[in-house]
């Protein structure tokens, strides 16, 4: 299995890399593709198209286009969703949620950065990787009639069902 690494490129995405230098692969599901089943992958998955099912990128990347739509589950170590996901989405490092993105279901993430016009319509739970002294869970449930405002990198959001 390999060991993987995370940065920023030019365009300010994050991307997923093998820890020698090399790019993890990458699979495209172009735009007016509809892909019904369960996609597996240890690489990147970008879906520009259409997915009915799930998406497993072990220890890989999902990469939900605008346009791009998931119907079912996302297990990623990275998810970036500018499209939509209707299903819940696991990553193991980090959840991006772009401005216009939408997810229709549950987070759970250790990290999640959210743009300005990105929707959650679920329940989020940020779970840090386990280590020596067992693994602490903190969950928020944000109802219809609760919101929430929270301060990510200096910038205010508030957070609630659209």
């Amino acid at each position: 299995m390999a060991v993987f690494g995370t940065g920023r490129n030019g365009s300010g995405h994050s991307i997923l890399s093998f820890t020698d230098g090399q790019e993890a692969p990458l699979s495209i599901l172009a735009k007016g593709v509809r892909l019904v089943g369960t996609l597996e992958t240890s690489g990147v998955v970008r879906v520009e198209g259409e997915v009915a099912g799930d998406l497993h990128a072990q220890g890989g990347q999902v990469l939900i286009a605008v346009g791009g739509v998931v119907e079912g589950d996302v297990e990623a170590a990275l998810a970036v969703v500018a499209g939509e996901v209707h299903g819940n989405i696991v990553a193991e490092q980090l959840v991006e949620l772009k401005a216009g993105g939408v997810v229709r279901g549950d987070i759970t993430t250790p990290r999640i950065t959210v743009e300005e016009g990105g929707a959650v319509n679920g329940m989020l739970r940020m779970e840090p990787r386990a280590n020596g002294n067992g693994k602490v869970a903190v969950q928020r449930d944000i109802s219809e009639k609760q919101s929430t405002t929270a301060e990510v990198r200096g910038e205010k959001l508030r957070l609630g069902v659209a």
